[in-house]
């Protein structure tokens, strides 16, 4: 349950702390004075929208924080164990936003992803707001609230729903998809068969495409190619003065003096080493010389297999003959797999047949247990109805079947008849606004019998109740603190009478800016508040008030 709630700068609330108990809790004030404020700050704390707006006009940013004890939510402790959060009995959420749209959520301490956080705080409290009775109005929300009252199996049943259904689902697209390429399987093994059959023929080699434009550039400047080596092999070996000849004669001009001087040896074994290597390099212009090659023919070729890879390349989207050779593959590995296809049909719709059966077994279990389930929740229903002064009021699910989803084969629909000797007819047509009121509180008690979360917060429940409704609603909100922590804003005296914790919302004026305060209430302080709600300040009105709190 919810110990504490720390606010800084939440709409008028710049900063307030307040403790709570166990029990039923009740916060009122003058219309305007934040009462709904203070719900928006816990629906923030919860993983709410971060609505910017909520921060306090000149704030950079704005935080909720709260305290819990956690000793009776066991499924909050593996939580926190499993994330190794675990610090005992309590757990601290805080919740910050900026001006600049940015969010963070910690739990005790620890930044954590709105989705996860969001885990945590769906097991701490439940919110019903003021407008939510409305969605009783909407029929696709009943199914919800049906099944918010199963227990633990029966939420068992609507995870394996859910998960089967799921599986057929992918399984299902993927049939899909292969009947769909079955289809265009011929006109597509028709291309690729053509393309493998081009590329084949082709007989690319890797690279070759370069070695081919090398030996094209050869042919096309074989005459420039002939005279550079011929007079280069000219000035080393065969000239009027080769470089052969020079370096020989050096050789034997130091050769009576290389015993001189071991300079004069290492320079003669230095040139040796020059004329052995000028006479390879004339040797090697030699032979380049005898095996120049300028057959016309030859280029032709050459030219003629260049130009058939750079149409191929175009054709294949600039691909080198590396890539066309892997596309080549490609297209064998996809013939393969159509040729397959046939195969990976049946094999996909014998999975898909066993999947929509397993499916419809789930699905039946489910039916079955809301049907079940409806009897019994309608026998509930009739029982809060009954204390909530609509005795007699006949209440009937209907459970309409639908298409299969993950939801199950039905659609659910809440039928009444606030009247003897009336039909029954759908909840959305019928009921008044102090109807729904109750209606959804009856929901709420019917949820709250079941093992479900610790707090509740009921924002201005009352709408378009009094008199001695409004007593019956207070009554039936009492009930349920006797075993959750309640948390309610009201405008109905007869409600706040019943709090066993009672707290006054009210603006006020400190000099320079409008504030939001919380004050808790008790004994003449909370009697002249209830003689306010009875709409005057009075000695019978606080005489009443007594009376009241003392009932």
């Amino acid at each position: 349950m919810l110990l504490s709630l720390t606010i800084r700068n939440i709409a008028l609330m710049d900063q307030m702390q307040v403790d709570f108990s166990t029990g039923l809790h009740v916060l009122t004030g003058e219309t305007g004075a934040g009462k709904s404020i203070l719900v928006d700050a816990v629906a923030l704390l919860l993983g709410g929208r971060a609505q910017k707006e909520l921060i306090r006009k000149g704030e950079e940013k704005a935080r909720v924080e709260g305290l819990f004890d956690v000793s009776d939510c066991p499924p909050v402790r593996a939580m926190l164990k499993e994330q190794e959060l675990d610090e005992g009995n309590e757990l601290i959420l805080c919740r910050e936003i900026t001006a600049q749209g940015r969010s963070s959520c910690r739990v005790n301490g620890t930044l954590m992803p709105l989705s996860q956080y969001q885990q945590f705080t769906a097991l701490l409290m439940d919110i019903h707001g003021q407008h939510e009775h409305q969605s009783l109005m909407d029929e696709k929300r009943h199914l919800g609230m049906l099944d918010a009252t199963g227990d633990e199996s029966h939420r068992q049943l609507l995870s394996a729903v859910q998960r089967d259904y799921t599986a057929w689902r992918e399984v299902k697209r993927r049939l899909e998809q292969l009947q769909k390429q079955s289809a265009q399987a011929g006109e597509r093994m028709e291309l690729l068969r053509i393309r493998q059959k081009e590329l084949k023929a082709a007989r690319l080699v890797d690279g070759e495409e370069d070695d081919l434009a090398r030996e094209r550039d050869r042919f096309r400047h074989a005459e420039k190619i002939e005279d550079g080596l011929r007079e280069a092999y000219d000035s080393v070996y065969n000239g009027a003065a080769p470089a052969v000849e020079a370096l020989r004669n050096a050789v034997s001009a130091l050769a009576p003096i290389e015993q001189l001087d071991d300079a004069y040896a290492s320079l003669r074994a230095r040139i040796d080493g020059l004329y052995y290597e000028a006479e390879d390099v004339g040797l090697t212009l030699r032979d380049l010389l005898s095996h120049l090659d300028s057959d016309p023919e030859r280029l032709e070729q050459v030219q003629a297999r260049l130009d058939l890879i750079r149409r191929l390349s175009r054709k294949y989207g600039g691909a080198s003959t590396g890539e066309m050779l892997e596309k080549l593959k490609e297209i064998a590995t996809e013939l393969a797999g159509f040729e397959s296809i046939d195969e990976d049909i049946d094999a996909a719709a014998q999975q898909e047949k066993a999947l929509w059966k397993q499916y419809q077994q789930s699905a039946s279990a489910l039916s079955d247990a809301r049907r079940q389930l409806a009897r019994k929740f309608e026998r509930e229903m009739e029982a809060q109805l009954r204390d909530l002064n609509m005795a007699g009021t006949k209440f009937e699910v209907s459970l309409p079947a639908c298409p299969p989803g993950a939801l199950g084969s039905e659609t659910a629909a809440f039928l009444i008849a606030p009247n003897r000797g009336e039909e029954l007819q759908p909840l959305s047509k019928i009921a008044s606004g102090g109807e729904l009121s109750r209606l959804m509180l009856a929901i709420k008690s019917v949820a709250a019998q079941r093992e479900g979360v610790p707090s509740m917060i009921f924002d201005e429940i009352d709408t378009g109740i009094s008199g001695k409704a409004a007593q019956v609603v207070g009554e039936k909100m009492a009930a349920i603190a006797k075993e959750h922590q309640v948390l309610c804003v009201t405008h109905l005296q007869q409600i706040a009478a019943l709090a066993d914790h009672h707290y006054l919302v009210e603006k006020y004026f400190d000099g320079e800016r409008t504030r939001t305060r919380l004050t808790p209430l008790g004994g003449e302080t909370r009697v002249n508040e209830i003689a306010r709600m009875l709409g005057g300040d009075a000695e019978s009105a606080r005489n009443h008030a007594r009376e009241m709190l003392k009932r």
